[in-house]
């Protein structure tokens, strides 16, 4: 297994999951990431898990006890105030927050390549569709997929392959300067639009292949057609809001 280079100075890591009843993939997950870092040298770090805000006190007990430190998500349960309460609660001075899925579906050994791919970055992005990266979704879903990452990156002039991937690694002090407005999924790509809006030309987005597993336990909470439509508005949405930043 490689390492981030011995050589580098002292790296201070946020990982922000968001969870909604994904407890028993978070007894595997914390586990694996925690044994993961162990490994790279010079790097500390934190786990963040938010989690809802009526989750009783057992569970965080348990999450705490795999290595964990949850995060409440307010002030509403929906996605995007998961994002936003995760990057809030992130270390202040920290150095990067990788942003991961809680379902299995993200492997913790990429966070090694997203460190080692971070000189000179401000994202670094853990790719289904960049050469060698790979999805376990169905032809639909991978069609439906790309179809709206093309649309996003023509539409918005984002250089990126897979914008609508969680897994991704961001500077802790970029996302202090950015406002999240979306309430879904769709903040996804509402943070790398706002990282663009704020960097302009001069962001630097880095992908590295990566697999996109099918989750360990449970269901997933997207549904396909208010999903679709939350991304159609948006993208419009987010390119109106990049025209007026132009004018």
């Amino acid at each position: 297994m490689s390492h981030v280079d011995d050589g580098k100075a002292p790296v201070r890591l946020s990982v922000v999951m968001p969870a909604y009843d994904e407890l028993p993939n978070l007894r595997e997950l914390l586990p694996g990431i925690a044994s993961i870092i162990a490994l790279i040298p010079h790097v500390t770090a934190e786990i963040n898990v938010v989690v809802p805000g009526f989750t009783q006190e057992p569970e965080l007990a348990e999450i705490r006890s795999l290595g964990g430190r949850p995060v409440l998500r307010g002030p509403t349960d929906a996605f995007g105030d998961a994002i936003r309460s995760g990057i809030a609660a992130a270390d202040p001075a920290g150095d990067v927050v990788i942003i991961m899925d809680a379902d299995g579906s993200h492997d913790p050994s990429t966070i090694v390549r997203l460190l080692e791919a971070s000189d000179g970055a401000h994202v670094v992005v853990a790719s289904r569709y960049t050469k060698g990266g790979t999805t376990d979704n169905s032809f639909a879903l991978r069609t439906m997929s790309r179809t709206l990452n093309m649309a996003y990156r023509i539409i918005l002039g984002i250089r990126c392959k897979d914008v609508s991937t969680n897994f991704k690694l961001y500077r802790r002090a970029d996302l202090a300067q950015i406002t999240l407005t979306c309430k879904d999924f769709d903040v996804v790509e509402e943070l790398l639009f706002r990282l663009k809006m704020l960097h302009g030309k001069a962001l630097v987005i880095k992908e590295i292949p990566d697999r996109f597993f099918e989750r360990t336990h449970g269901v997933t909470k997207r549904r396909l057609g208010p999903f679709v439509v939350s991304y159609i508005k948006t993208l419009l949405y987010l390119s109106w809001l990049g025209r007026r930043h132009r004018a």
